[in-house]
């Protein structure tokens, strides 16, 4: 019976550690994080489109990929921009360029396909190519597939610390506490040298580990996906990842050792 109770308290450990790390991915992808870090980091130097614009298009992309995923608010998006950087080039008197989305080819606010056509042959300057959607919609379905995984592990982590509490007392409950704590910790010590080290390894690694088999997760340093979520946005994101589960681990860890006393 004792070795069962560590097998669980073991597992209620790891479950744990997960739901930290969940958490914390959960904090760096809500909608005011996006808006923030987009404001400081969107590489208007680089895009024909202003700062305003550029984050319009990172909310927009982030309610897509872990939000309502509504193609049609993105292209939306995407299109007003558009028409806001024509209508600038028209009252100073430049032309438009050849590789400019074809804006006329939208009769219909509410056709998807008009926007795709529309967007078709244009640079990824301006608009989404198809591969950058299919990106974005590899990034919502892990999204939703992660989402009830981690209620699931939260489910079982508050079972086994039910148990343990129950069957092996306040002591053993603490250790539970103090060692989920620390494997995450020791976790984020690992990634946070690498990313220190080289981000864009650790930031290329993260992406042969999710979208190996469909390769399209490169794209033009002056794209508007680009553009809008550059590298340091990502590094920014990274920080409110790491910060939320480090604050969640130090209080584990606090308190199992409170209760290991």
């Amino acid at each position: 019976m004792e070795t069962a109770r560590k097998i669980i308290a073991g597992i209620t450990a790891v479950a744990m550690a997960f739901v930290f790390v969940g958490v914390g991915f959960l904090a760096c992808i809500v909608p005011p994080v996006t808006h923030g870090l987009s404001s400081v980091f969107a590489l208007d130097d680089l895009s024909p489109f202003d700062r305003s614009q550029l984050v319009k298009v990172a909310d927009a992309t982030r309610d897509y990929s872990f939000g309502a995923h509504d193609e049609l608010a993105l292209y939306r998006t995407i299109y007003e921009v558009d028409r806001e950087f024509q209508a600038s080039l028209n009252e100073a008197g430049g032309m438009v360029p050849a590789d400019f989305p074809a804006l006329a080819a939208v009769r219909d606010a509410g056709n998807v396909e008009q926007y795709r056509q529309a967007f078709a042959h244009a640079s990824e300057l301006y608009c989404y190519s198809p591969a950058t959607l299919s990106h974005l919609d590899d990034c919502h379905a892990i999204a939703s597939a992660a989402y009830p995984a981690l209620v699931a592990i939260a489910i079982l982590a508050v079972a086994g610390l039910a148990f343990t509490g129950v069957t092996a007392g306040g002591r053993r409950f603490g250790t539970v506490l103090l060692a989920a704590g620390v494997i995450v910790l020791a976790l984020f010590v690992v990634l946070g040298v690498w990313a220190a080290i080289d981000f864009t390894g650790l930031f290329n690694a993260f992406h042969h580990v999710f979208f190996a088999q469909q390769g399209n997760w490169t794209f033009p340093y002056d794209s508007l996906l680009i553009c809008s979520l550059p590298q340091p946005f990502w590094a920014g994101m990274a920080a409110v990842w790491l910060g939320a589960s480090v604050v969640l681990s130090i209080v584990s860890i606090l308190i199992g050792r409170r209760l290991k006393r």
